[in-house]
């Protein structure tokens, strides 16, 4: 009996950290905004982010986004290495090609620091794309 809730236990404790194994997303390095804002190219229109920094843990940033045309609306969501739950930001809409949103990120239990936010955008005409950039919170 006392190796079955000594197996049960160890279940219980490792489900967590299997979930920080894989990132949710393919990291792409060249859209990582650790240190300096980007200007991008996300299908054939062009987008720049740029962050307020340091990018910390449970400090308030905010990443802005201007877009090379009209856009309607941006949904932001942000996640961390590990898969501890979205979270979802409705973008600012500072003008009709520029976006920001205000973000408050966790720190991970495992240690990990990488963090993605993922901008879903609609553009004037009913299009729709995605685009992520990347950066380290620590």
């Amino acid at each position: 009996m006392k190796k079955i809730i000594l197996v049960l236990a160890l279940i219980i404790m490792a489900v967590p950290f299997l979930s920080f194994a894989a990132f949710p997303v393919n990291y792409n390095a060249a859209y990582d905004i650790t240190d300096k804002d980007g200007v991008f190219k996300n299908d054939t229109y062009g987008v720049s982010v740029s962050a307020t920094r340091p990018i910390k843990p449970m400090k308030e940033f905010t990443l802005t986004y201007k877009f090379d045309r009209p856009v309607k609306a941006v949904k932001f969501t942000s996640n961390m290495e590990m898969d501890m739950g979205k979270y979802e930001y409705e973008g600012k809409k500072i003008s009709d090609t520029e976006f920001t949103v205000t973000q408050t990120l966790v720190k991970c239990m495992s240690g990990r620091t990488k963090w993605y936010t993922k901008a879903d955008i609609t553009y004037m005409n009913g299009e729709k794309s995605v685009f992520y950039v990347f950066y380290d919170v620590k």
